[in-house]
């Protein structure tokens, strides 16, 4: 199986997403400091929801440019608008730190696009989930790294250091990109033929799958740091950086699993575990059991990342006619399907004063995907999306 994996291409974008990863991971504690300045929780959120709309609005545009550029200047070209999103955000004003969550959303998108692209052109069809996971484990690995540590890190050397080392990160991986052999050409394709997979539930099972993992992973984030510090006796420092061991393996187990069991059904069980952890998140949250919290929070970090490489595995599979097409389905669905939430846990938690509400929204709107998935997916033949 190594020998299958394309292990430069995935060291150099690793490099640039783990990059992405940190500065995505560090708004959860920027949050926390909007709202000790006063700033409402909704527009404390809203960063995030521009974050998604960033990449929303650009995955189309990226997939064109890989099939008339080398898909991993695509990368690059993300990773650099990452790097300047970055050291945007180190300004620490409310104007610059959403314009640069806009901005960094962008370049994610971009960035997402080309490197996924490229490994998945690069890797043989058997390898493709554990390549892909890999590459997801590295963006996750920041992700919830920075979630942890940001907060300690911005007492111990400030914020507009910590957030340049975090852009210097991902510069690293802008430059690198370039370097990287070519993974073939493709056909450049219609706008309309984007919205072909939308006229069928497989394409939206696997749009709004990637919804309540990737996209719901983005959302819980944002509130994880505040969260956890507003229940007594939770050890919120642990805790995090137990979510983030555990995204970080579930994303290479995803892999595992799927060569052993397959795709479809990893990523129907890890959806419902997902549900089950949200859901004790709320229950620890209400009634105020850290226990059950920080079992949560730690369930999550399996359920949002098990399922991140065999989910888009399908991209490159034969339920899709053409993985570059189904890639930009997957995001943009995903994408604007989470765009409200930043925001609405934000006005659940001003009108409820508590996160229980949210983080129980966020469970019953994934088993609605999951009900979704088996009925679409789950036991469905191999035919191609849209027919």
């Amino acid at each position: 199986m190594n020998r299958d994996l394309p292990r430069r291409a995935l060291a150099v974008l690793g490099v640039g997403l783990l990059g992405m990863g940190l500065a995505v991971g560090s708004y959860g504690a920027g949050v926390t400091r909007l709202l000790e300045r006063g700033v409402a929780p909704g527009v404390a959120g809203f960063g995030m929801t521009l974050f998604l709309l960033g990449q929303l609005v650009v995955v189309a545009f990226a997939d064109r440019a890989t099939r008339t550029r080398r898909s991993a200047w695509v990368a690059a070209v993300g990773l650099g608008a990452g790097a300047a999103a970055a050291a945007l955000s180190a300004v620490g004003t409310l104007s610059a730190t959403l314009a640069a969550r806009a901005l960094l959303g962008l370049g994610q998108g971009a960035a997402f696009v080309g490197a996924m692209k490229h490994v998945g052109k690069r890797t043989p069809d058997r390898a493709v989930a554990t390549a892909q996971g890999l590459l997801g484990a590295l963006f996750t690995l920041g992700l919830a790294v920075s979630l942890a540590v940001a907060e300690p890190a911005f007492a111990a050397v400030g914020f507009e250091a910590s957030m340049a080392g975090v852009a210097a990160v991902v510069a690293v991986g802008a430059a690198a990109a370039p370097l990287l052999d070519s993974a073939g050409s493709e056909a450049v394709v219609p706008y309309r033929d984007y919205l072909a997979p939308l006229r069928s539930r497989v394409g939206l099972a696997l749009g709004l799958g990637n919804m309540a993992t990737f996209g719901f992973l983005i959302v819980a984030t944002t509130w994880y740091v505040d969260a956890l510090g507003g229940v007594p006796g939770v050890p919120a420092t642990p805790a995090l950086l137990a979510f983030a061991a555990t995204t970080v393996v579930g994303r290479a187990l995803g892999g595992v699993l799927a060569a052993r069991v397959g795709e479809r059904a990893v990523v129907s069980r890890s959806m419902l575990g997902l549900a089950v952890a949200l859901a004790g998140m709320a229950a620890g949250v209400q009634y105020g059991v850290p226990a059950v919290l920080v079992a949560g929070v730690v369930g999550t970090g399996l359920g949002f990342s098990v399922p991140f490489g065999p989910l888009f595995a399908f991209a490159f599979s034969n339920l899709a006619d053409d993985a570059g097409v189904t890639l930009v389905v997957m995001l943009a669905v995903g994408n604007a399907g989470a765009l409200a939430y930043p925001w609405l846990v934000g006005e659940l938690v001003a009108a409820t004063g508590t996160y229980a509400a949210g983080f129980a929204a966020m469970s019953a709107t994934v088993v609605g995907v999951w009900w979704l998935w088996r009925t679409a997916i789950g036991g469905a033949p191999g035919t191609p999306m849209g027919r």
